[in-house]
């Protein structure tokens, strides 16, 4: 710590190396990004991105300049799904300790060549990106450098993650980091149930979009209510069985009946056969589109009216805070960080059952004036608290702190 406040001084030329555990530019590689780019334009950042594959976001980083390299470490987090009798469920359990002891052995040949390529470009503090990364601690003291670990999910509630080595290991390393950031009060929450209250917690939500273009959506929001036809619901966000998809179409389902003028997209990678074949066997397929991943989450923004947060137990979400700032409402499951997003009638609504959901999304296809409204007050909120410019200053404070206190 000591040559990190010594040599670069308390806000210029901080080299920072970011660790990420996959390539795909989804939630939290698009929060990295804006964190990267803005932390060297507007702070002086250096910032060395350690990606584990190669991938979107390689590209992306290289269109901006920022030094990257591959290093395929492995997560240290897996879901563990235990069946049968209690003979099978103790060979499981004995097949997941030997994968998470595998995943260990290989990590520790990876460790050696971070090190050397974070050593290589003197490297003054090291910043993971996800929870789910557990190389964070022997790398910083291998290095001598400060740790920040971002953690944005809720690993457990979430994603049903069991930690290799157990929760008493994942307690001890974050007990060991100089610095957590949580992205919302829910994630601050669960870190604290793991390892107590600590001042070391720093809650910085995501910034979604920049200044710029928070002015550039406020000046087209409105077109989407000149002609409302179909009202559009939108979901984003990869297929997984815990975002909530099939919630989706199910409560659309219902609500096409009553409104025929409606549609709903669903735009996000990962596996939708499930999700298709619900869709086909409601009869729904000419309504309801699934146009895969896209790359700009505001393209379909644009042409959509409500977004749905069917997701449980939600870090943040980043979609929620996308729609708002585009000047749509969202409904949202009342579950996670989402109660910190959503202002209950305010800039949307939340739920617990699909008929909550159902009648949330036939209120705002009945109320044009009101969901318009709804959309403006949650442009606002955005403008207020969720700007890139806002994160960065956070997070670069964060790092200010880590400076003193050395």
């Amino acid at each position: 710590m000591a040559r990190w406040a010594s040599e670069t001084g308390l806000k210029m030329g901080r080299r920072v190396a970011y660790l990420t555990h996959y390539a795909e530019l989804y939630g939290a590689n698009r929060s990295l990004l804006d964190l990267v780019v803005r932390a060297r334009e507007a702070h002086g950042i250096e910032p060395f991105v350690i990606l584990s594959e190669e991938g979107p976001l390689c590209e992306a980083l290289q269109a901006q300049g920022i030094d990257r390299a591959i290093v395929p470490f492995v997560p240290w987090m897996h879901k563990q799904m235990l069946m049968g009798g209690p003979h099978h469920r103790i060979m499981q359990r004995f097949g997941y300790w030997r994968q998470g002891r595998e995943r260990d052995a290989w990590n520790a040949t990876r460790m050696k060549e971070l090190v050397r390529v974070c050593s290589a470009k003197a490297v003054d503090l090291v910043h993971i990106n996800s929870s789910v990364i557990g190389m964070g601690v022997p790398l910083a003291k291998a290095l001598g450098v400060p740790l920040v670990w971002h953690i944005r999910e809720l690993p457990f509630a979430h994603y049903d993650f069991k930690v290799d080595g157990g929760l008493s290991r994942y307690r001890s390393e974050l007990r060991q980091a100089d610095a957590l950031i949580a992205i919302s009060d829910a994630v601050r929450r669960d870190v604290e149930a793991i390892m107590a209250q600590s001042t070391r917690i720093h809650v910085v939500h995501n910034g979604v979009v920049n200044t710029l273009r928070m002015e550039q959506l406020g000046a087209t929001m409105h077109e989407r209510w000149s002609d409302p036809s179909p009202f559009t619901f939108l979901q984003l966000g990869l297929f997984h069985p815990s975002k909530g998809q099939l919630d989706s179409v199910e409560a659309f389902a219902q609500v096409h009946r009553e409104e025929p003028d409606t549609r709903l997209v669903l735009a996000g990678g990962g596996r939708q056969d499930e999700v298709r074949a619900r869709v086909k066997e409601l009869g729904l397929s000419d309504v309801i589109d699934l146009p895969g991943f896209v790359q700009d989450p505001f393209i379909p923004l644009a042409d959509a009216h409500c977004l749905l947060q069917c997701s449980k137990d939600e870090a943040m979400g980043r979609a929620t805070v996308e729609a708002m700032a585009s000047g749509i409402p969202v409904i949202g499951h009342a579950s996670g960080a989402t109660p910190e997003l959503i202002e209950e009638g305010r800039s949307g609504h939340l739920y617990i059952r699909i008929d909550e959901l159902v009648q949330r999304m036939l209120e705002r296809v009945r109320d044009i004036g009101s969901t318009k409204s709804m959309g403006c007050a949650a442009h606002a909120r955005v403008q207020d608290d969720f700007t890139v410019e806002a994160m960065t200053g956070s997070v670069v404070e964060v790092y200010d702190r880590l400076a003193v206190r050395s």
